[in-house]
Order: structure tokens, then C-alpha cells, then sequence
């Protein structure tokens, strides 16, 4: 089990309470910290995990997990989560892991719950992209299904360390998205995406209209930055819209006009931001780091 962190104490008893209910027995639980200046790495250390370090600036999505995926390369699956996502239940990595019975699949990703107090944008997002009923996805499926076919989180999720390695691994020349570029890649080679709603984890974020404009100039920069999601049209898939349209639909609904508005703001945001990072060769390096979520990306392109 692998677990980037940086500056994770607030979620670290939670998220150690949730490590050490699991049933199913773990070759290992490391921790690969970026340089954190809290409690983070004696809290992971005093419940006997094992703490990898790293310079901040070593940190990349797709970098960070492939060197989790080296250091763990004895073990037979590679189960992945971020800091601030908190599984549920005891059985949790049980069910993550019984897809692989089959073994065509090469990558389990399972459900995120909104967290307690989100926002009606918050728990809409993971309603939308994390039903209750399960589903499996392979190549033949890409066309259908565009980016959903290859839509995967690795904030909670699991390989089988044989298909990643056959891949290659995480690409590492990305803002984010890394799961999906390799959950493409995966589907090439013949091997089976399965989406396992039984295995839960508690992991939403309140972002700001600001916000939400940059991680879609982050999705933008990706589609089109990764010629294998290009390609394969997964950026002209029309999910955007469906969502967008869902989104609207529920506010007007609830017959709220500021909720409304908030909708719509956050759709524009949401647009703009795409928009700009499907055109990030044509901007200056300077405005891809201030449009950028991930600053640090750029600051070391």
C-alpha cells in the first residue's frame, strides 16, 4: 500500500485507524512524505509503517507513484491512496482486491463518498462519478464510452504490479491524470478497468470557483498533452456536458436561485479553464503556471 504525503497530520489518525481495522493482511504500508514539516512521518513511523522521504520538489503524480510502485516491487498488487482519503469499513481492501480473481483485470479503482458537510456541488461530483453500480471496461469500450471508459482515481485505487510494469508505469510528464493515462494504456494491452462501488472511501473537496477554473486548465493541459487520451478521443467525449447539464438540472430543481448562480459560474469556470489548456502550447510558460493548480508542474517543465 502506497500513501504520498505532505503535511498529512490532520488526516493521519483517521487515516491509521482505517489501516489498522483492515481484515485482509498487508505485505506492507509505505509512506512516501515530500518533506513535511508537521507530525506526519512519526505519526506513520509510531504505528510501524514504513516512511520513504523525498524533497519537495521530487514530488510529481505520476513520478512519486512509480517510485512506490519500485520500492514495493515484491508485492503482487499496489494499492494507492492519498492522504486525505479515509477507506470505510473493515473490509474495504477485501473488496478492492477481489476483481482481481479475474486475471484480465489490471486496475480496481473504488468509490469516493462526499465528506460529511459538503456542499450540493461537492456531493453532486461524487454522485455523478461514483454511482453504486459497478462496471468493467476494456478496449472495445473506448469508442462508446469515450473518457469514462478510462475515468479511474488513484486517490483510492489498486493494480496488479505485472500490467503496470508492462506498461511502463505512471507517465510522469503530467499536471494530473496520470491514473487515466495508464488506465488507457492498461486497456491497450488487453487488460480489464473495473470500477468496485462495494470497496468505500470518504474523499470530496470544496473547491472555489477560482478553483475549479484551474484544475480544468489542468484536465485541458492533459488531454491534450497525453497523445494516447488525444487519440483515443477522450476529450471529445461529451461527459463534460452530461455532467454539466445533470448539475443544472438538479440545482434548478431545488428552486434556488443563488444555488443556481453558483452552478452556473462554477459550468464557466469549469469551460474556460478546459478551453485554455487545450491551448497551453499557445500560451506563455509564465501564464500556464499562474493558470495551473499544480504550479510546481511548470515551475519544473
Amino acid at each position: 500500500m502506497i500513501v504520498p504525503t505532505l503535511n498529512a497530520e490532520p488526516w493521519m489518525p483517521a487515516l491509521l485507524d482505517a489501516l489498522a481495522q483492515v481484515r485482509r493482511r498487508t505485505r506492507r504500508v509505505l509512506f512516501i512524505d515530500s518533506g513535511s514539516g508537521d507530525g506526519t512521518v512519526a505519526l506513520a513511523r509510531a504505528a510501524g509503517h514504513d516512511v520513504y522521504s523525498i524533497a519537495r520538489e521530487e514530488f510529481g503524480h505520476g513520478r512519486t507513484r512509480n517510485l512506490g510502485a519500485r520500492l514495493c516491487a515484491d508485492s503482487e498488487y499496489l494499492v494507492y491512496l492519498t492522504q486525505d482519503a479515509l477507506p470505510v469499513g473493515d473490509d474495504w481492501l477485501e473488496r478492492l482486491l477481489d476483481p482481481f480473481a479475474d486475471e484480465r483485470v489490471g486496475l480496481v479503482y473504488g468509490r469516493q463518498l462526499a465528506r460529511a458537510g459538503a456542499g450540493f456541488s461537492e456531493c453532486y461530483a461524487r454522485e455523478f462519478n461514483y454511482p453504486e453500480v459497478p462496471e468493467r471496461t476494456e478496449l472495445g469500450d473506448l469508442a462508446r464510452r469515450g473518457v469514462k471508459a478510462v475515468f479511474c482515481s488513484n486517490s483510492f485505487a489498486a493494480y496488479r504490479s505485472e500490467a503496470l510494469r508492462a506498461v511502463g508505469g505512471f507517465p510522469e510528464r503530467l499536471p494530473l491524470g496520470e491514473d487515466m493515462a495508464v488506465a488507457l494504456r492498461l486497456l491497450q494491452h488487453g487488460y480489464v478497468r473495473v470500477y468496485q462501488p462495494a470497496a468505500r472511501a470518504v474523499h470530496s473537496h470544496a473547491y472555489t470557483v477560482a478553483q475549479e477554473f484551474r484544475r480544468y486548465f489542468d484536465i485541458g493541459t492533459l488531454m491534450t498533452m497525453d497523445d494516447g487520451l488525444e487519440r483515443a478521443g477522450a476529450a471529445a467525449s461529451g461527459e463534460g456536458r452530461r455532467f454539466a447539464l445533470g448539475e443544472l438540472r438538479q440545482a434548478l430543481a431545488r428552486r434556488n436561485p443563488w444555488l443556481v448562480l453558483q452552478v452556473a459560474l462554477r459550468t464557466l469556470a469549469k469551460a474556460g479553464g478546459y478551453a485554455l489548456g487545450r491551448r497551453y502550447r499557445a500560451l506563455p510558460r509564465g501564464w500556464c503556471e499562474h493558470l495551473s493548480m499544480h504550479r510546481s508542474f511548470w515551475e519544473a517543465s
